[in-house]
């Protein structure tokens, strides 16, 4: 039953990045939740259940949103293999911590898609990219990542202790 539960909220998440979100923001930037998914998992389920959730989401990524091919599912192995080390240090009870993992996740997974498209002779001008795609990006993926950490707390059985 949770297997399909969570079959179900990635089908939600991916209709959640494809079709609402492109809709409500409209300047040039969306948050990117499925890459939140990927690093609350990684923190709180371990580095199997991260890299499982990375290649899924990555590949879901680039076949059916994104344009290139392999732009989002290497960092996202890259980004879930990095927060997956210190996954033992995240409590369920600490969403400031979560917070605080899902915004440097940001950041590697900007800098990783940054040196791919470097690579790959894209010509990015960096200070506008930053301000303009990077920045709002970063708080509004913490924010998500604060809110899927609760959802995932509030999913979890709880041991009840009979004194």
């Amino acid at each position: 039953m949770r297997t399909l539960i969570y079959i179900l909220m990635g089908i939600f998440t991916f209709l959640i990045q494809a079709d609402v979100l492109p809709v409500l923001f409209r300047q040039g930037w969306i948050p990117n939740l499925i890459l939140v998914w990927v690093i609350v998992l990684s923190l709180l389920k371990g580095r199997r259940i991260g890299l499982m959730a990375a290649i899924t989401g990555g590949l879901v990524h680039d076949i059916l949103i994104s344009n290139a091919f392999g732009l989002h599912l290497f960092p996202y192995i890259a980004v879930a293999y990095i927060v997956s080390i210190w996954s033992f240090s995240v409590y369920e009870e600490q969403w400031y911590i979560t917070f605080a993992w899902v915004s440097v996740g940001t950041l590697a997974d900007i800098i990783f898609r940054i040196a791919m498209l470097w690579l790959g002779r894209e010509d990015i001008m960096i200070g506008s990219y930053l301000w303009h795609h990077i920045w709002p990006v970063w708080w509004l993926n913490g924010l998500l990542g604060i809110m899927i950490h609760e959802l995932l707390w509030n999913m979890e059985e709880k041991d009840e202790y009979i004194w």
